[in-house]
């Protein structure tokens, strides 16, 4: 699966707009955490200032680069010290905030693609961000470190599972893309991927749209 931003280069005003969308998608993504965080009276989310907008506290220059040349990015980590089912679920509020921000791209792109063609560019930018934010709530399911499946298995899993989560650590990146590399080879990621578009047009078939 083809995910790269460079590809939209020669429509700059759409790969402008896709990058700052997923950008401020990956922020989203944090928020989301942060905020259950939050709730659940663990106060290190606040004291770092995830539950803030300011990108610096939750974009990485390496994850932007990434985001700029593949269509995938990654924030910084949001710090929790949670433990059992409320650190799972602050987990998996991440991949959640990707799917919200999707949503919302691609009724963004769909409303501006009707208005005139002076939006078009606009409208084309906002519905290639809902489909990376897609791919993000995809892949950031995924038990694979450091991605948010991970930090799920690490809050719930045995210790059998948290020790294989160790090793694959261990691989740091390498061990990371290799595994992405066989989740779209496989079409396993292209699968999950699939299966919440088919969600998310059926959000906007029941809204009319």
């Amino acid at each position: 699966m083809s995910f790269g931003l460079l590809r939209y280069l020669s429509d700059p005003l759409a790969f402008l707009v896709a990058f700052a969308a997923c950008a401020f998608g990956l922020v989203v993504h944090n928020l989301f955490q942060a905020w259950l965080a939050d709730r659940y009276r663990d106060g290190d989310p606040r004291r770092y200032g995830f539950l803030s907008l300011e990108p610096r506290v939750h974009l990485d220059a390496l994850g932007l680069l990434f985001l700029a040349i593949l269509g995938f990015g990654f924030p910084r980590p949001v710090p929790f010290r949670l433990v059992g089912g409320k650190a799972a679920r602050v987990a998996l509020m991440g991949p959640l905030g990707f799917f919200v921000a999707a949503f919302f791209y691609e009724l963004l792109g769909r409303l501006l693609g009707g208005l005139s063609p002076a939006t078009g560019s606009i409208a084309f930018g906002f519905q290639i961000a809902a489909a990376l934010m897609l791919a993000h709530a995809a892949v950031f399911l995924f038990p694979v470190p450091p991605l948010d499946g991970a930090r799920v298995v690490y809050a719930v899993g045995g210790l059998e599972a948290r020790r294989f989560m160790d090793q694959l650590q261990n691989y740091g990146p390498l061990g990371f893309f290799v595994i992405f590399l066989v989740l779209s080879l496989t079409g396993i990621l292209g699968s999950v991927v699939s299966g919440l578009a088919g969600l998310l047009n059926a959000l906007f078939r029941l809204m009319g749209l």
